[in-house]
C-alpha cells in the first residue's frame, strides 16, 4: 500500500479551508445524513464538488473523501470497509463520497485515475492530505487515521 502526501491536494483544500462558506441543516439542498441511534452517521454522504468544499472548509474532525463510481466492484466493498470505520470510530471522523462520474472536473482537477481513491484530509491545514489507490481494509483505514491525522 502506498499512501501519497499531496500538495496538489494540499493547496486545494488548503484554499478551501480559508473560504467563508457555512455549513447549515442542508447543503445546495440536499438533506444531510440523519445520526443513528449511536448518535453518529452511518450513511456515506455522497456529496458534489460544491458541497465538499464546504465540507472540508467546516470541518471540525478528519474528512476521509471515497472517490468512486458505480460500475467499480472494488468502490463497493471499499464502501463495506467505511462503514465498519464509520461504526466503530463515531463522530471522530466524517467519510463522504464523490461520485467520479457525476463530478468529473474535480476528479479531473485532482488528478483521480484509479478508482477507488481515498484521501484523507485532517485538521491541520499546514499539513498535505494524504491519499491512497485501491482497496482498503477498515483495519488500515483506522491505523492512517490514528497515525497520520491525530
Amino acid at each position: 500500500m502506498i499512501i501519497a502526501k499531496c500538495p496538489k491536494l494540499f493547496f486545494y483544500f488548503s484554499a478551501i479551508a480559508t473560504s467563508t462558506s457555512t455549513v447549515t441543516e442542508t447543503v445546495n439542498g440536499n438533506a444531510m445524513s440523519e445520526p443513528s441511534a449511536s448518535g453518529h452517521s452511518t450513511d456515506q454522504l455522497q456529496l458534489t464538488a460544491e458541497e465538499l468544499e464546504v465540507a472540508i472548509a467546516e470541518r471540525e474532525v478528519p474528512i476521509i473523501i471515497d472517490f468512486f463510481a458505480t460500475w467499480c466492484g472494488p468502490c463497493v466493498l471499499l464502501a463495506a470497509e467505511l462503514e465498519k470505520v464509520a461504526e466503530e470510530l463515531g463522530d471522530t471522523v466524517r467519510i463522504v463520497k464523490v461520485d467520479t462520474d457525476q463530478e468529473q472536473a474535480l476528479a479531473s482537477q485532482l488528478q483521480i485515475q484509479g478508482l477507488p481513491t481515498v484521501v484523507f484530509v485532517g485538521m491541520d491545514n499546514s499539513k498535505p492530505a494524504l491519499r491512497t489507490e485501491g482497496l482498503l481494509g477498515a483495519e488500515v483505514i483506522k491505523n492512517i487515521i490514528e497515525q497520520e491525522l491525530s
